[in-house]
């Protein structure tokens, strides 16, 4: 699997990540992960087309600390990507949530279990070669 590391990028509270790329034509899952480090991962944003018995179903996770041991895991099976397709998925950080906005337009929330209010690091893993990866302030309403 490819990795893109994006390294020393400050994602802060009241930011927006947006990620545009192209699913590959036999794709089995794609990650997007926003963390400090490899070890330290705020969001865990995991598409899984099929991937361990899992059909057309995303995984939103996190995890702190050396141990291979993700928290408990929220899956949403509204799976609006599709193989060989364009996506743009955008991320909104909030003081203590990620709103992550899907290419059909649902939002779905998932906490900030670190609570930290800036995250530096994001990699990019799996079966989609990404084409633009842009950091702003948002425009949309942030939670205070």
């Amino acid at each position: 699997m490819d990795v893109l590391e994006v390294k020393n990028m400050s994602f802060k509270n009241g930011m927006e990540l947006k990620v545009t790329g192209v699913v590959s034509s036999d794709p089995h899952r794609f990650t997007i992960n926003v963390c400090h480090t490899e070890e330290d991962i705020a969001l865990h944003f995991d598409m899984r087309f099929n991937h361990g018995g899992e059909i057309n179903t995303i995984v939103f996770n996190s995890k702190e600390g050396a141990s291979f041991n993700y928290d408990e895991e929220q899956r949403v099976t509204d799976f609006p990507f599709k193989a060989g397709q364009e996506f743009e998925v955008s991320i909104v950080f909030n003081f203590d949530t990620f709103d992550i906005y899907l290419p059909n337009g649902h939002m779905v929330q998932f906490p900030n279990r670190l609570n930290h209010m800036e995250y530096n690091y994001m990699y990019f893993v799996g079966d989609a070669t990404i084409q633009v990866i842009c950091v702003k302030t948002s425009g949309r309403p942030t939670k205070r």
